[in-house]
């Protein structure tokens, strides 16, 4: 795997992200940590467990102590949010922009005991499995948006991202 291709990926999750993001900001404080039933429950739950998964895969990559599992009810609103997002984005796009391949072909011992599982995958494989829950958790945004308060949500494809940023209309 190319480090570039990697930034390309991380480029785009976050490029998403901020698409997402724009309808989030259409809701109050009290509808961004309502329960609706669904995945984490709250769009306030499914956004602070992207946080805290981007922190906690962070830890194990650069080898340090993993951060503890981040609270759900300590973040009271969207902007408490956004400006926590911010940061573990940040801290991301420093440590991916500074992987070499050789990096990307390290494997990474991980173990999920509760789950029977013991692996060494590559960071290269961890970090498309940081986009794709990424992708994951943004498709359950979107939907709760849609459903729960009739929000109109953007396209989020990584083909719509491609043709904007290669100039390509996309109405």
């Amino acid at each position: 795997m190319d480090p570039a291709q990697i930034i390309e990926l991380f480029d785009y999750s976050y490029w998403a992200f901020d698409r997402v993001w724009s309808a989030i900001e259409q809701l109050s404080d009290a509808q961004f940590a309502s329960d609706l039933g669904y995945s984490l429950g709250s769009i306030r739950n499914i956004v602070v467990h992207l946080i805290g998964g981007h922190r906690r895969w962070l830890a194990r990559l650069q080898g340090t102590s993993l951060p503890p599992h981040l609270r759900f009810e300590d973040f009271t609103s969207r902007p408490e949010v956004r400006t926590e997002w911010d940061k573990a984005r940040g801290e991301f796009v420093q440590h991916v922009g500074s992987l070499t391949e050789a990096d990307l072909a390290r494997p990474v011992p991980h173990a999920m005991p509760d789950r029977g599982i013991e692996a060494a995958p590559q960071t290269w494989e961890i970090l498309v499995h940081l986009v794709n829950h990424s992708t994951d958790h943004r498709s359950q945004i979107l939907a709760l948006l849609n459903v729960g308060f009739g929000i109109l949500t953007p396209e989020h494809d990584f083909i719509i991202y491609l043709w904007e940023r290669n100039g390509r209309p996309t109405g």
